[in-house]
């Protein structure tokens, strides 16, 4: 007698940069074994032309995921908020196009995700300096979420913020939750998925569980 076939979890594809240390950790914790994820990695340096995505870059990604039958896709990466939000959803109506997949990226996860909950004051947590703080938050008050605290970690190297010191991230959280709604860890590279989901009572999001949330939104798993 032979035991039963086992029913395979949904398989679901992941984009991450190249020099990321965090998405993958994090994405196995949050998907709790509901689904098994498939990675594919893009330069860090060479995803983008100008101010918008090397579409053929992130293609030939998606195209090396669907191959392994994935049910949705995800660019779980924070770019798209500097770039100002339209260049994601360019960037899935082309996968979309080529692959037949559905595709969530963090960005408009988390542009979202603040505009359901009504986000009015949005605290913000960035790897990098005081420009990359006034830019990001620029980007998402333009989507009418209004700006609050920031706190840069200085970060210039994206690989190393994967080793920011966890009580480190919480004090620039907790710095960034004075008079906010909420507070977004900004960067998929800091290991914001091992935080409270709350700080001093206001909302914590993480950028890389956002982003994973969306996949299996988008996959029908939630």
């Amino acid at each position: 007698m032979t035991d039963p076939m086992v029913q395979p979890l949904p398989a679901l594809g992941v984009i991450l940069p190249s020099s990321n240390r965090v998405v993958e950790r994090a994405t196995e914790v949050r998907l709790a074994g509901r689904a098994e994820a498939c990675y594919a990695r893009v330069p860090y340096g060479a995803m983008l032309k100008g101010e918008a995505y090397d579409e053929a870059v992130f293609l030939t990604a998606a195209d090396l995921l669907a191959d392994a039958g994935v049910a949705a896709l995800c660019w779980n990466a924070t770019r798209g908020a500097a770039l100002g939000f339209a260049p994601d959803e360019r960037l899935c109506a082309a996968v979309t196009r080529r692959t037949g997949l559905p595709m969530a990226t963090t960005a408009l996860a988390a542009r979202d995700r603040l505009r359901r909950a009504k986000v009015r004051r949005l605290g913000l947590v960035v790897q990098g300096g005081p420009d990359e703080a006034a830019l990001v938050g620029a980007r998402f008050a333009e989507a009418g979420i209004g700006a609050g605290p920031a706190a840069h970690l200085g970060i210039t190297e994206n690989r190393l913020a994967a080793q920011v010191p966890l009580p480190r991230l919480a004090t620039a959280a907790q710095s960034a939750a004075a008079g906010a709604d909420a507070v977004l860890i900004w960067s998929t590279n800091l290991p914001g998925w091992r935080l409270p989901t709350a700080i001093d009572g206001v909302p914590l999001l993480d950028a890389t569980s956002l982003g994973t949330d969306a996949l299996m939104a988008a996959a029908g798993l939630t």
